[in-house]
């Protein structure tokens, strides 16, 4: 589970807001993606309070700020055990 707070205040421009909203809307679809797609080991990804990180099987890492007031769940099944 993510959960992502921050001081905020009304200094940016309109540009800037539409941009965030762009990384916003992006950084929730990467999110959706790494949570249901299969990339047979080519990549894996964690999500944190604050950031998505992606590593890839060299081990170089891709770390994504996750957007204000916006919070991920993440559940794991169960069976025997909840990961491998």
């Amino acid at each position: 589970m993510s959960i992502l707070s921050v001081a905020c205040g009304n200094t940016n421009s309109n540009e800037e807001q539409t941009g965030q909203q762009v990384d916003a809307v992006l950084i929730k679809q990467l999110v959706h993606d790494y949570s249901v797609e299969d990339f047979k080991g080519e990549v894996q990804a964690s999500i944190t309070s604050d950031e998505l990180i992606v590593t890839n099987n060299n081990g170089d890492k891709e770390i994504y700020q996750l957007p204000e007031e916006e919070f991920f769940v993440s559940i794991a099944p169960y069976i025997e055990q909840t990961h491998p």
